[in-house]
């Protein structure tokens, strides 16, 4: 972090998610800035699984590698895009008569940053403790707060944000469709089995 930056204020956990519930300016970045909050991250996430996992208890290991995993690979496909959405400077003679257009990448914050922001983000998902209904709530709020997160870290547009999300959701199930696919033809040949293709 830099010497001139401003720190974050400190903040406990709660009082961070609850400002996350509601969509308070600034505290995305307020995350993202503070590597201390690293850990607050990491159990908020931990206790909305299990908030949400209480069910199907026996699964909730499972349920925080694979949810871990998900969201640290969701929030590098929402960095990487939200840069390229950004943007860079105009061109050399391009028309800027303000001066207003920058780039806002060098702005961002690293991955750490984004990573700990979308898991507080996912906080909603507690509201799973109420099956069916809150499990859906949930999904919705966090889905609202991840766009809000993504928006506010990297200073785009809001209907920008949305297709940042949109699109980070469909490349993983695109590879997957085609890493099945793959898999089943290969199967199918594997048994003798590819005349059924013909």
């Amino acid at each position: 972090m830099n010497e001139g930056m401003e720190q974050p204020p400190v903040r406990s956990a709660w009082n961070r998610v609850t400002a996350v519930l509601r969509f308070e300016p600034g505290i995305f970045n307020e995350i993202a800035q503070d590597n201390k909050a690293t850990g607050q991250a990491l159990v908020v996430f931990a206790v909305a699984v299990l908030l949400s996992s209480l069910w199907t208890l026996p699964l909730v290991p499972i349920a925080w590698l694979f949810g871990f995993l998900g969201l640290a690979l969701m929030t590098g496909l929402f960095m990487l895009l939200a840069r390229m959405f950004a943007g860079g400077p105009p061109p050399e003679g391009a028309a800027d008569p303000d001066g207003l257009r920058e780039d806002r990448r060098d702005d961002m914050p690293p991955y750490s940053g984004w990573l700990r922001a979308i898991l507080f983000a996912s906080a909603p998902v507690a509201f799973g403790v109420v099956p069916l209904v809150g499990t859906l709530i949930g999904a919705i709020f966090s889905l609202i707060l991840e766009i809000f997160a993504i928006r506010e870290l990297s200073g785009i547009s809001t209907g920008a944000a949305v297709m940042v999300w949109i699109i980070a959701i469909l490349v993983p199930g695109i590879l997957l469709v085609v890493g099945i696919m793959v898999f089943g033809f290969s199967l199918l040949a594997v048994f003798g089995l590819n005349e059924f293709l013909n």
